[in-house]
């Protein structure tokens, strides 16, 4: 179990970046003790309010685990063959022979960089950007983080299943799990919605550009959640109880590695932004907001880190992984 002072030495080092303004507020905990703290503020527009247990945070690119998530249980079930090219399920693509595979996309190997020439609140424009981008390298040639592979997936994921991607997540991941609080569509205002700072919207609201512009639930991830609701996505992922092996072998199998960078169908295996005590096969994911969330299966362990970031990007991200360091008891 996490010891007293291992709990201290997180709340510390938590309060730490929030005096410093890397983050304005957090709230985390981990699956040994299910413990929960809330440290700063929730928001401060209109009035100032505190994190809470039950603050709901825009996870960012956090949701790209439940597009891959969603597609992993499409294979499951036979509806989708990830080492297809992902052509065959999205026609629409302008180049019918393109060698990328569905694997790709969730690997992030496709050969597609992170420009968004799609960002657009014109639907037209969105459709027809999307469907026209090109690959700047051949695939499997590189990692190169990039959403528009997981906006494809998300598509594909819609296409096969006949839902969109709120109802699809909602039947497939969320009510399985008993997640009550997580949500693809944008919630509003609400007095546990989250105030982030990048590009400082509203709580409740969309923060990434092209999610706010569509609307609407795209594989890309902004789905909104809380910390127990991504602690049980993640303790299930440690039990393998609720769905079927291919869904967890799929996350928690390293399918691409090259110049350091591993990734699993959906999630960083990477060494460089883990939490130091972590095993080699730990799973995580971040997001821009503030967002860490990982799952070690060596060590059994899973936590979740959950803020509201004020500082500098890459500053944050590490920082989540010292809060991280300081909850793990191998």
């Amino acid at each position: 179990m996490e010891t007293h002072s291992q709990h201290l030495a997180a709340v510390e080092e938590a309060r730490k970046q929030i005096e410093t303004g890397l983050i304005q507020g957090c709230v985390f905990t981990e699956n040994r003790s299910r413990a929960i703290t809330a440290l700063g503020k929730q928001r401060i527009h209109p009035t100032v309010k505190m994190m809470t247990a039950d603050s709901r945070f825009d996870m960012a690119s956090v949701g790209k685990v439940f597009t891959a998530g969603c597609c992993a249980l499409l294979i499951a079930q036979g509806k989708l063959n990830p080492d297809l090219p992902f052509v065959r399920y999205l026609p629409e693509y302008w180049d019918h022979d393109s060698d990328i595979t569905v694997r790709d996309l969730a690997m992030h190997a496709s050969g597609f960089d992170n420009r968004k020439p799609y960002d657009s609140a014109d639907m037209e424009v969105f459709n027809r950007e999307l469907f026209n981008k090109h690959p700047v390298r051949p695939r499997l040639q590189a990692f190169e983080y990039s959403c528009y592979n997981f906006i494809l997936l998300g598509k594909i994921a819609e296409k096969i299943s006949g839902m969109d991607l709120e109802t699809l997540a909602r039947k497939f991941i969320w009510e399985p799990l008993g997640m009550r609080r997580t949500q693809w569509n944008a919630p509003g205002f609400g007095p546990d919605e989250v105030e982030h700072w990048f590009p400082n919207r509203p709580a409740g609201e969309h923060n990434d550009s092209v999610c706010f512009n569509c609307g609407f639930p795209i594989g890309n991830g902004s789905c909104f959640s809380t910390v127990m609701d991504m602690l049980v996505f993640l303790e299930d992922i440690l039990e393998r109880k609720h769905f079927p092996k291919v869904y967890y072998d799929l996350i928690l199998t390293c399918g691409f590695e090259k110049d350091g960078n591993r990734r699993s169908f959906g999630w960083d295996m990477r060494a460089s932004n883990r939490p130091r005590n972590l095993s080699e096969k730990t799973i995580y994911h971040t997001g821009f907001t503030g967002q860490t969330i990982c799952v070690d299966p060596e060590y059994d362990f899973a936590a979740v880190v959950l803020t509201s970031r004020t500082g500098a990007h890459d500053e944050a991200i590490q920082g989540r992984a010292r809060i991280i360091e300081k909850l793990v008891l191998n």
